[in-house]
């Protein structure tokens, strides 16, 4: 059992850090390890050491470039476990160990990582009800070593076919810049972007700036019965740029203010029923001016295991952290009128034991002319057992006020009421609930994966439709799934494959996904 399999690990990880705080670091050791440890009689075989030919052990320059301590600095344990978090946070690099050991006139650091496999050549799919995708892609997230990004991607699903060309370097030239570039084609549009960015990669950095230009244009749909109802034309444009720095006061908390600049254009042409009929076109918008905003992070973090992976390490935050920002256009500076853009967003947990519970709040909305537009408030908490096996159950609802004519807060499988097929029920607000068990039934398959199983039942509610029906009360459905967690890729992390039977009759829903509901 995975237990078994964590307790081991457990025994195995390296001892915690021996020598006192603020000695002074003399010496750094990276321990690189590749996917399989091929000196052990279980994955000595040759596929085992064939994957680890293929693959390219992630550079130890590239590891050093992320670590936030250096030769001569004294030893924080602070810094080292947020070293941990953003080396884990590449994707590619669990489990990640770094402790601290005596040396002679100081302290040495050592760093330990294993490697993911992050090649993946192939098909994918995916099912929700009558929806589907299937295509094929070409993606690496550690290309030869270096950290970098790249995707190639065909999906063809029932909305749109789309080609997809990626890169991402996060050490950009060998600095702390990243960059990103984005194309996509589609049946029914293309979309551009570009991101150059020196981010607040620690909570120690004192500054940040950022540069974005995005591009879009394609068909938009709203749904009716989980079937395409309205559609109509959006083409959008993008731009800031802003600088960030770090507040000044340590209080045991991280306080940085940002100010910019941005644009924001949107236009919608020829909206209509799909049966021709008519549809009003929504209101389109040219935003230009500043930007404020105001970021808090307390550095309260955990490392679990068995929340949306029973074995891979997971960081959790648990705050409070919260960010707002303001983005103020003023016909002054070109806005077609006076907006207020406004965003809000916080985040707040508690681990008692192997118990995790969260609560995250957000909002969104547009303010002009006296009146909030566009408004959506986001609620979103639960708990969860984390290990091998427990119960775990969450409600989310998003509020919606004076939505735009393009904007809709469907519900279905997609957005985990999953008796019914994605988009079925219409609706300015909804509300969905969710209530799982879950267990794990092998240990690591082949050294490749563990498979678990859940048991399940959902509960929602649509209300205020203005294009289909709503859930005409509480809607309800109960199901069953299998869990799949890839133990050694970062690309494939936990597929679901579940089927789900709504309670008011009609056929059961089947779904795919790679991504975990909560």
């Amino acid at each position: 059992m995975v237990s078994a399999l964590m307790l081991m690990a457990a025994i195995a990880a390296p001892s915690p850090i021996t020598v006192l705080p603020g000695t002074p670091i003399v010496a750094i050791r990276v321990i690189r390890d590749d996917i399989f440890d091929t000196s052990d009689a279980g994955t000595s075989g040759w596929p085992y050491r064939w994957a680890d030919a293929l693959h390219v052990l992630t550079r130890e320059r590239y590891i050093r470039n992320l670590l936030l301590f250096k030769l001569g600095d004294p030893l924080d344990p602070a810094r080292l476990a947020e070293t941990e978090r953003l080396l884990r946070d590449t994707g590619f690099l669990s489990p990640v160990h770094i402790t601290a050991q005596p040396a002679p006139g100081g302290a040495e650091v050592v760093v330990r990582t294993h490697d993911q496999w992050t090649t993946l050549a192939g098909l994918s799919f995916g099912l929700a009800g009558n929806r589907h995708h299937v295509g094929g892609s070409l993606a690496e997230d550690n290309f030869l070593g270096w950290g970098k990004q790249l995707l190639a991607e065909y999906d063809s699903s029932t909305e749109r076919t789309i080609t997809t060309l990626r890169y991402k370097d996060s050490l950009f030239l060998g600095s702390r810049w990243q960059l990103e570039l984005q194309h996509k084609n589609a049946s029914d549009g293309r979309a551009d972007g570009f991101t150059l960015e020196y981010p607040f990669f620690a909570l120690a950095t004192p500054r940040a700036w950022d540069i974005q230009w995005q591009r879009t244009t394609q068909t938009e749909y709203l749904y009716v019965g989980s079937h395409k109802a309205v559609e109509g034309q959006a083409a959008g444009s993008g731009f800031q740029l802003w600088g960030g720095i770090r507040m000044p006061w340590d209080s045991g908390t991280t306080d940085r203010l940002t100010l910019g600049v941005f644009t924001d254009k949107i236009e919608f042409s020829d909206w209509k029923t799909t049966d021709g009929g008519a549809y009003p076109t929504p209101v389109g918008h040219d935003m230009r001016g500043v930007l404020i905003g105001w970021d808090h992070q307390v550095d309260r973090w955990r490392v679990v295991s068995g929340f949306r992976a029973w074995q891979r390490q997971e960081d959790i935050p648990l705050g409070p952290n919260w960010t707002v920002t303001a983005g103020v256009s003023l016909p002054a500076l070109g806005g077609d009128r006076t907006r207020v853009n406004l965003n809000g967003v916080l985040n707040l947990a508690l681990l008692t034991g192997r118990q995790y519970s969260w609560l995250n709040l957000g909002g969104s909305g547009r303010l002009e002319g006296g009146t909030l537009d566009n408004q959506v408030s986001h609620l979103d908490a639960g708990t969860a057992r984390t290990g091998d096996i427990g119960w775990r159950a969450r409600v989310s609802t998003d509020l919606g006020h004076n939505l735009d004519g393009d904007q809709q807060l469907a519900l279905g499988a997609d957005t985990g009421l999953r008796g019914w097929d994605p988009d079925t029920f219409d609706g300015t607000s909804r509300v969905v609930a969710n209530l799982e068990w879950r267990h794990v039934l092998t240990g690591e398959v082949l050294h490749l994966g563990i498979i678990g199983g859940l048991v399940f039942v959902d509960a929602g509610k649509t209300w205020a439709p203005r294009v289909g029906p709503s859930t005409d009360g509480i809607r309800k459905d109960a199901g069953v799934g299998v869990l799949i967690e890839s133990t050694r890729a970062a690309l494939l992390r936990v597929i679901r494959v579940e089927v789900a039977f709504p309670d008011r009759g009609g056929k059961a829903v089947f779904l795919i996904s790679g991504s975990s509901l909560f």
